[in-house]
């Protein structure tokens, strides 16, 4: 049986952040933004919240590092923030939490999100072929401005589906997030490919149900997205193909047509 789909992981797969501000200019951005909000609810910025922005990270990376070597069940972020709050002496609603969370993440257009040159080309070349195409990917955070952003960036027309952590409620490697995707586009395992830069989530994860898994290895010299599991080293499972770029997907065998 051969492959039908391809599922592509996003951060670091897809696009990456060649030209990411100085982390002064994000702090700064940060706090503002978190200013901003907190006048339209009465608060001020004064006193230990200027480390607001600072204390959600901070929690943020922990509970997303815990959950990535645990259970895998996606943390509620905007219960985090919520909880970072009332540290700093400001009781939210559960909407006012969602609110912070989403203004605390800045969005990749501001942080110089790019996608990688051979992307577009690769996706157009990979669907005349008769490849179906979904994305599977871990991030804290969903919604309206990043569905947004997917549009942006001219991924949207190729995805038949997109399944995010943080709205099936598993991170990657669990099986449940790419069983989604399975589900959703009609699948077996054995009809798919994954691609991914994580060893762990996206090779271990894809192998474990029985799906071709690529692994993109990813560049050595560029930071890596917040609140998502780290691309991994040497020494974890080894994927079925190994690439360098996403254009070299087409040369593999599974794709040659």
């Amino acid at each position: 049986m051969g492959i039908k789909a391809v599922l592509f992981d996003l951060g670091d797969t897809l696009w990456h952040f060649p030209n990411m501000p100085p982390q002064e200019v994000v702090r700064g951005e940060t706090v503002e933004r978190i200013r901003r909000l907190l006048a339209t609810w009465g608060h001020h910025m004064d006193g230990d919240r200027i480390y607001l922005g600072r204390d959600i990270r901070l929690t943020i990376e922990e509970a997303t590092e815990r959950a990535f070597r645990g259970d895998l069940k996606s943390p509620d972020y905007p219960e985090l923030c919520r909880q970072v709050a009332a540290r700093h002496g400001l009781n939210l609603s559960r909407e006012q939490a969602e609110a912070l969370w989403d203004t605390w993440n800045l969005g990749g257009q501001f942080l110089g999100r790019q996608l990688f040159p051979d992307v577009i080309p690769t996706l157009e070349a990979l669907r005349q072929r008769g490849f179906r195409l979904g994305a599977v990917t871990n991030r804290g955070w969903s919604g309206p401005r990043f569905w947004q952003e997917l549009d942006d960036l001219g991924l949207t027309p190729f995805f038949e589906t997109v399944a995010v952590s943080c709205e099936v409620g598993y991170l990657k490697p669990h099986p449940r997030i790419f069983q989604v995707a399975l589900e959703a586009m009609g699948l077996r395992p054995e009809e798919t490919a994954m691609v991914g830069d994580s060893l762990r989530a996206d090779v271990a994860g894809a192998k474990a149900l029985g799906m071709l898994a690529i692994w993109r290895r990813p560049p050595g010299d560029e930071p890596v997205e917040e609140t998502t599991d780290p691309p991994d080293g040497e020494g974890g499972p080894s994927p079925d193909y190994t690439i360098e770029a996403i254009g070299q997907l087409l040369h593999l065998p599974p794709f040659r047509k």
